[in-house]
């Protein structure tokens, strides 16, 4: 009910800042670490896609959820990953030099959110239970990152060639190719 709310009102961007108090608590609460409100997990994910595309600008309590979809990636909605690369990549693409500078507090310890990015991605193409899909959605977080922050990721620019590099040994007698293409895309 509430997409199609959000849904109608993309011609007038300005409305999405006056709804989001409202609706930010909610997916805070969905997102929260627990997981116990793992079945509306898509409506949040929905919301914060909405949320991070139609306004001009990402309010400081909106980047406060990004390290939230990062928790429950890891801990306990890995399933979800291609609901949650939409809002993921708006953040960055919408503004690079705000994510580039971003800090999250993951577990007492100061992690970018690059760092967060770069671990949702290397999980997923370590992980067995991972999907086709799933790696190729992994896969175009590197892609955002790359075409958003342009001469901002060199120190990151190795590591991410060496995952590229090792998942496309993995893919080498894969059947079909579209994991592969992605990776020579990246």
């Amino acid at each position: 009910c509430i997409s199609t709310v959000l849904k109608g009102i993309c011609e007038r961007p300005e409305l999405y800042k006056t709804l989001e108090p409202h609706l930010l608590p909610i997916t805070k609460q969905i997102l929260s670490k627990d997981g116990d409100f793992i079945e509306y997990l898509e409506y949040a994910l929905d919301i914060i896609t909405f949320l991070t595309y139609f306004p001009d600008e990402i309010s400081d309590e909106l980047w406060e959820v990004f390290p939230m979809i990062y928790v429950a990636f890891d801990e306990w909605a890995f399933d979800y990953l291609n609901l949650m690369v939409p809002p993921l990549e708006n953040y960055i693409g919408k503004a690079p030099q705000a994510f580039m500078s971003k800090i999250a507090v993951i577990e007492n310890t100061n992690v970018s959110y690059v760092n967060l990015v770069v671990s949702i991605v290397t999980k997923t193409l370590q992980e067995d239970r991972a999907s086709e899909c799933e790696a190729r959605k992994a896969l175009s977080l590197y892609m955002s990152l790359l075409l958003n922050c342009k001469g901002m990721l060199d120190n990151y620019l190795p590591m991410i060639n060496d995952h590229v590099l090792t998942f496309m040994g993995k893919q080498a007698s894969a059947e079909t190719p579209t994991t592969r293409i992605a990776l020579f895309v990246v």
